[in-house]
């Protein structure tokens, strides 16, 4: 980058003065614009952008024979991380190593596309991770809700990591259409809870059954490698007649709720009852058991809850939000966490963990 001369003239003394201190700012602090690195010398220009004095740091007995930027960038415009890891130091490894796998990976790419907004990283642009921060805040000027992006964003950065752990340590194939739908689904679940809409509605409360009917509760709690599905089951007169949980061996929170809603039925099916209503607090799952909404990740949950139907006089599928659910969310958690799975007599649970009107 050039610095800024001063000719001789009219200039005035403050105008002056002042070019002359943006100089001595400039000598100290200016990072280059990278592009296709053409024109930046590796270890004379300052090109990492948050790091600190923005020049990296060559690893001792490192390549000595690169000179441009470009020499480390691969034809496809990712970053060669194996020139990166002979030249240079971790930390500023690190930094390229992020950018390319939240940026501008073949993964991360097609993950931002699928955004509803249509936003996506132009990674040949110079644009680090904290310059698209910046821009995703920047979208209230152009009507998004920044709330909406950031939680989308934060989905995408959580799946990248994890397909990228995935990929690594089990070598697992990645399947970009899986992760695209895995994304929405959680969206779209989520997002009411987190961000409700700012329209005020009446406390909802949980109701008991008509009389012969019985109500399956049910929700999942999601864990890392595991999560644990549970249904509370009620009569008319709103008592308690059976708790069961389920380990389930891998982790996924759609599936989950999917699952909590198979075990609903496989309780009502072997206590004889005849008149149900599974409750779920996850609309994506309702949605797609009662047809009205196609989800590919849960067709053969969806297919055992609609067959199994047939095997009730009248089968009921219901959604419901978090405030009525608690009782079989705390029962999730609980069991998750005392690891109790099976049928749980009432008497073991403790007291409060039925409740209908708050989490415990």
């Amino acid at each position: 980058m050039q610095r800024l001369r001063l000719s001789g003239g009219g200039i005035s003394f403050l105008l002056r003065k002042s070019v002359v201190k943006a100089n001595s700012i400039l000598k100290k602090g200016a990072c280059k614009l990278v592009a296709n690195g053409e024109t930046t010398a590796i270890w004379e220009d300052p090109w990492i952008p948050h790091y600190k004095g923005f020049c990296p740091k060559p690893i001792r007995g490192g390549a000595n024979n690169l000179n441009r930027v470009s020499d480390l960038i691969l034809s496809n415009g990712h970053w060669n991380v194996d020139k990166l890891n002979e030249s240079f130091d971790h930390e500023t490894v690190a930094e390229k190593a992020m950018e390319h796998l939240f940026l501008s990976c073949d993964v991360a790419f097609h993950l931002w596309r699928s955004s509803p907004w249509g936003f996506y990283p132009i990674c040949d642009t110079g644009i680090r991770v904290w310059d698209w921060v910046k821009f995703i805040w920047g979208l209230n000027h152009r009507g998004v809700q920044v709330e909406d992006a950031f939680l989308y964003a934060s989905i995408v950065v959580d799946t990248i990591w994890r397909v990228r752990n995935d990929k690594v340590h089990n070598n697992y194939l990645v399947d970009v259409k899986k992760c695209v739908d895995d994304i929405y689904f959680t969206f779209t679940d989520i997002h009411a809870s987190l961000l409700p809409s700012p329209t005020s509605h009446p406390k909802e409360v949980w109701s008991p059954p008509p009389k012969d009917w019985i109500k399956l509760n049910c929700d999942v709690k999601v864990g890392f490698d595991d999560m644990c599905v549970a249904v509370v089951a009620r009569n008319y007169l709103g008592e308690v007649v059976r708790v069961q949980t389920a380990r389930v061996e891998f982790s996924d929170v759609i599936c989950g709720e999917a699952e909590a809603c198979c075990l609903a039925i496989s309780t009502a099916l072997e206590m004889g009852h005849k008149f149900i209503i599974v409750e779920n607090d996850s609309r994506v799952v309702i949605n797609a058991i009662n047809g009205t909404e196609s989800r590919w990740a849960l067709e053969n949950y969806v297919s055992f809850c609609t067959k199994s139907s047939h095997s009730f006089i009248s089968c009921n599928f219901s959604f419901i939000s978090r405030t009525c659910n608690f009782a079989a969310h705390n029962v999730a958690r609980w069991a998750f966490a005392h690891h109790m799975f099976g049928s749980i007599p009432v008497s073991v649970l403790p007291e409060n963990l039925l409740c209908n009107d708050h989490e415990v």
